[in-house]
Formats: C-alpha cells, sequence, structure tokens
C-alpha cells in the first residue's frame, strides 16, 4: 500500500469571497511545496497530497518530513498513512501531526463516524441500518456491498476497511500567460507608455488565442522607479483585446496620477514607471467567444461601441448602475465603469425597513434639491398630515399634485438616535411622478420615474 501524506489548512475556503480566489491564493504554498517535494496534487483549495516516500528520504523519515512541511503554512496540519482516504482522515483529525503506522490504517479508521465517507445518501442508509462507524461498514460483505451500492459504493467500502489505493495524481503545472515589460528610462506619461506595451499586449492575446484561451480579467501592475507597485484586476463584459489591455494600462497609470498629492514634478510623486507586469485572472475557453455565423448579435454591438466611448472619454466615462442594498436611493445606486465587476457593500438581499420597493424610479436626485408641498398652507414633513398635498412648488414652478401616498417613515438606527426621515410619492397635473424625501423640516426631490 503507497504511503501518502496530506498537508491540509482548515478553513481556507472560507476566508476568501469565492473559490476563485481561494485557489488563487492558495497556489503560492503549492508552489512552495513543490520547491522541495515534486509531483503534489491538490485536492481542493487548502489541501494537497503527495507520496510519503519522497519527502521521508529527503528529510530523514516521515516525522521529519512532517514538521518540515508544516513550515509552509501556520495553520497546517500533517496527515501521513496508507491510501489517500485515511492520509486525508489523519490530517483533519491532527494536533497537528497524525502519523498512521504502515498496515494500521483499519484500526486507526474503525472507531471513527461513518459520515467520514462523504456520501450523504448512502451514509443516511447506512444509519438506519445501525451502521455508525467506519469499523461497522468494513465489516460487511464486500460483495453485498456491490450489489446494492454499486462501484462507488465498493470503492468507500474499501476506504473505510484502510484499503483506499487510489493514485496521487500531480497536479498539471499551469502554463505562466504572464507578460513582463521592462522600461529604461523610466516612463512618465501615459500614452508613452500605451505605446511601449501595445506590442507586448499582442504577444499576450495572441499567446492565449493559440492555446484557445480568452482573458475575461487580467491583472496589471506597474512598478515605480521607487519599487512602489501599484497592482489592478481589470474585469471584462466580454473578453480583452489587445487594445483593451493597452487601455487599461493607460488608465491605471492616469487614475494613479489623479489620486497622487505631490504634484512637485511632472507625473506622479515624481516616479517613472520602470516595470509593466500583465497577467491573466479568469480565462475561458475560446469557443464561447466565436463569432456567429449570422453577423455579431446586438450585445455585441453594443459593447464594441460602449468600448470605443470609453477609450476616448477615460475609464470611468462611461458607467452602468447597478442596485444595491439600502434605504434611501443615492445610498442604493451603485455606478462602475464599462466592464468592472460592480462591488457590493450593501446587498439587496438583506431587510432594508423603508426602503422603496420595485419598481425604482430612474432618475435618483444626488444634491436632492429642495421644494415645497402646500394645501391650504404649507406642510412639513410628519407621519400623518393635516390636510392632503395639493401643490408642488420646485425651481418657482407651480405643479398641482393630482395623486399622492405616504408619508412613509424611515428610521435609521432608532436605538441610537438616528434620523427619522419621511419619504412621499405624488404625482402631477403634467404627469410627473416624484419621490420626495425628507430633510429635518423641508422636503427634497430623492427621485423622479422617467
Amino acid at each position: 500500500m503507497t504511503r501518502v501524506l496530506v498537508v491540509d489548512i482548515p478553513g481556507w475556503s472560507d476566508r476568501f469571497e469565492d473559490e476563485a480566489a481561494a485557489v488563487r491564493h492558495f497556489d503560492p504554498v503549492i508552489v512552495s511545496v513543490e520547491n522541495t517535494v515534486p509531483l503534489v496534487r491538490m485536492l481542493r483549495p487548502g489541501r494537497i497530497a503527495m507520496g510519503a516516500r519522497g519527502p521521508a528520504r529527503y528529510y530523514r523519515g516521515e516525522d521529519m518530513a512532517a514538521e518540515a512541511l508544516r513550515a509552509v503554512h501556520p495553520d497546517a496540519r500533517i496527515g501521513i498513512a496508507d491510501g489517500l482516504f485515511t492520509a486525508v482522515t489523519a490530517a483533519t483529525r491532527a494536533n497537528p501531526v497524525c502519523i498512521v503506522p504502515a498496515g494500521r490504517s483499519a484500526e486507526f479508521l474503525a472507531p471513527l463516524s461513518v459520515d467520514r465517507v462523504g456520501d450523504a445518501d448512502l451514509v443516511g442508509l447506512l444509519r438506519r441500518l445501525g451502521i455508525t462507524t467506519l469499523g461497522a461498514f468494513a465489516a460487511l460483505d464486500a460483495g453485498a456491498v456491490r450489489d446494492r451500492f454499486g462501484v462507488a459504493g465498493e470503492l468507500l467500502h474499501r476506504s473505510a476497511a484502510g484499503h483506499d489505493d487510489s493514485p496521487v495524481t500531480p497536479r498539471d503545472v499551469p502554463v505562466d500567460y504572464a507578460r513582463v515589460v521592462d522600461c529604461e528610462p523610466a516612463i512618465v506619461r501615459a500614452d508613452e507608455l500605451a505605446f511601449t506595451v501595445r506590442a507586448v499586449a499582442d504577444e499576450f492575446i495572441d499567446t492565449l488565442a493559440r492555446a484557445r484561451f480568452v482573458c475575461t480579467a487580467v491583472w496589471v501592475t506597474l512598478t515605480t522607479e521607487r519599487g512602489d507597485e501599484h497592482e489592478r484586476c481589470w474585469a471584462h463584459p466580454r473578453s480583452f483585446t489587445a487594445s483593451d489591455v493597452v487601455d487599461r494600462v493607460r488608465w491605471q497609470l492616469d487614475s494613479i496620477a489623479r489620486f497622487t498629492t505631490d504634484t512637485s514634478t511632472e507625473g506622479f510623486a515624481g516616479d517613472g514607471i520602470v516595470r509593466v507586469r500583465i497577467a491573466p485572472d479568469q480565462l475561458a475557453h475560446i469557443s464561447r467567444y466565436e463569432p456567429a455565423l449570422w453577423g455579431e448579435p446586438a450585445g455585441d454591438r453594443i459593447h464594441s461601441v460602449l468600448s470605443r466611448v470609453q477609450s476616448i472619454l477615460g475609464h470611468e466615462g462611461v458607467l452602468t448602475a447597478t442596485v444595491a442594498g439600502g434605504r434611501t436611493l443615492v445610498d442604493r445606486e451603485v455606478l462602475s465603469p464599462w466592464g468592472d465587476k460592480p462591488v457590493i457593500e450593501r446587498r439587496a438581499s438583506e431587510p432594508w425597513p423603508g426602503h422603496l420597493a420595485a419598481l425604482l424610479p430612474t432618475t435618483v436626485y444626488h444634491d436632492r434639491p429642495t421644494v415645497q408641498v402646500r394645501g391650504r398652507s404649507l406642510i412639513t414633513p410628519a407621519e400623518v398630515f393635516d390636510e392632503p398635498p395639493r401643490i408642488l412648488e420646485f425651481e418657482g414652478r407651480t405643479r398641482d399634485i393630482v395623486e399622492w401616498s405616504g408619508p412613509w417613515p424611515i428610521a435609521e438606527r432608532w436605538w441610537s438616535g438616528g434620523v427619522l426621515r419621511y419619504r412621499l410619492q405624488v404625482i402631477d397635473d403634467r404627469g410627473g411622478a416624484w419621490v420626495l424625501l425628507s430633510d429635518g423640516d423641508a422636503w427634497t426631490i430623492e427621485a423622479r420615474y422617467d
């Protein structure tokens, strides 16, 4: 039976927003192990396996190998045993190292819960039969298990008995598609930098195309003369062309210059760019982005036009709106540059008492101009009106109110003395539909239905 070594970092995936990020951040851990031990297999983000024979010979013993590999991460736990299933189980029970002696896998597994086989349907049936441990499952007749549960059940039965002979297949070493441009002398102007990286951007996209890939998100890293690195991941609504990559490099340098307060010299803080690194973050197979037989769909034409406008006006020249969570419409409006993934800090799925339900207005006033609401006299915000509103005065113009609803209270953090505001919806005699929001003793225009 092959001896297997497993390195497990508990809760790795829970530390990141999605699996792709967990894989990306785990890759340096794998590389650090591969620098010493070849033929490493990633079982999932945070868990790798390898044959134990090589590390044991290199470090002069399994115990020494386990201690050495613990250095890859402070939370790493090491399991060594006969077979992959037993080694994984040992790693999850390690504190921080668990080595199961050769030939003792069945004894180690026997008292453990049958839940460890990982098949919910099989576990549920075994528990209904009164089989709650791996030892009890392993004691069942192998032929009966195969007849009842098929080949998959038979393999799990062998694993529970400590006879797992699954091979530890090493991972395919990923191709490094990243490209680096060294600038000598350093470059300060964005147009010069764009010209410099153009050939490399062409090579970057052509290399991906030959491998039958397109890039849908790319990392751009700019290194200054002082050694500062400005890194950003740019997303694309479809896939990057070489011109798109060049635009992102130019926009990134422009944004650095715009947000740098030191204007004592030309450029940003007097530094020029000495290195540009372009690397893919997300790849997709090119077949998903092949041109259609009967021409481009409408969505592609829209993207082409907006991308062209964006290349002229700059990165933030074309914005798209996303509805987030919040009570006021300004809080719920998230504007993102065309092609960027929106950054949602407040999820719309969470409860937001007092928020305006769909359908939402299309025009939101960030400056919220003041208006007056009148009946026989001026009507100030209150939970209950003394009289119905009849007139809306805005910028010296008067409009009759024909329909209205509200006012609806919006209580924010009432337990800590928060502000109590009211929202009112009105329709004027010209068909204009307005959303009014109170500000102290006055009404303001929050939004308009177009």
